[in-house]
């Protein structure tokens, strides 16, 4: 059975291993995922634009309307294609982290190997997680606390399919995911922390333990199942 403060004190040596890497692929992981800002405009600027195509085209409308499709479509095809195998990337180093080193390369390992089961898998995962979302809230969080270990094992087996990588995360997460949960409830002090200097202690500390706790949940859990 494992416990919050054996798994927070392996994550923090961890953290104190791979100092500076984990904080520079932690960064990595909030300018990916965090998004958004790449992808939009300010308000006032979408306006002008919105207007100067309305009134330049008849159909202008008809041109914006295409025009949001294409862009939802990129970013889709963004997400699919370079963030998810990233996630499986990052995977792998917090995983190699944890143990005792990890390398900055092994971010590229989502797309050195299983690059296309990786793109898909993690799509997929995403894509249950949000129709489950769509049940209400607590059937979302559910599944993504079910789910939460597939870019782990997907990470450490190139050959397991995507059907058993969700099940092998099913059963890791049997009976764990409630306390999964209030692990990561503990974390809100520190965020709350990082909240009040705008960042800094986040950036610099409270990512890299949080997610490093999160690779030493997967590794606590594997060596259970395995034994």
């Amino acid at each position: 059975m494992w416990l919050r403060k054996d798994l927070k004190l392996r994550a923090k040596e961890a953290v104190s291993r791979n100092y500076w890497k984990t904080v520079l692929v932690s960064a990595l992981f909030s300018l990916i995922f965090s998004g958004g800002s790449f992808f939009t405009f300010k308000l006032g600027d979408a306006d002008e634009i919105i207007d100067d195509i309305f009134y330049a085209f008849p159909f202008g409308l008809f041109f914006m309307f295409i025009a949001g499709l294409l862009l939802i479509a990129a970013v889709i095809l963004f997400i699919i294609f370079i963030v998810n195998p990233l996630q499986v990337g990052i995977s792998k180093f917090r995983i190699n982290a944890i143990n005792n080193l990890g390398n900055i390369s092994d971010v590229g390992t989502g797309y050195d190997v299983s690059y296309k089961r990786n793109a898909e898998t993690i799509f997929m995962m995403n894509l249950f997680i949000f129709l489950w979302s769509l049940l209400f809230i607590v059937p979302g969080i559910v599944k993504l606390y079910e789910y939460s270990m597939v870019p782990y094992i997907i990470a450490e087996d190139p050959n397991i399919s995507r059907k058993d990588a969700f099940l092998k995360s099913k059963k890791m997460m049997s009976g764990n995911k409630w306390r999964a949960f209030v692990l990561t409830l503990s974390f809100i002090p520190w965020y709350i922390l990082g909240a009040l200097t705008f960042g800094v202690v986040t950036l610099l500390y409270v990512q890299p333990y949080h997610q490093l706790t999160s690779a030493a949940l997967y590794e606590e859990l594997k060596k259970n199942s395995i034994g």
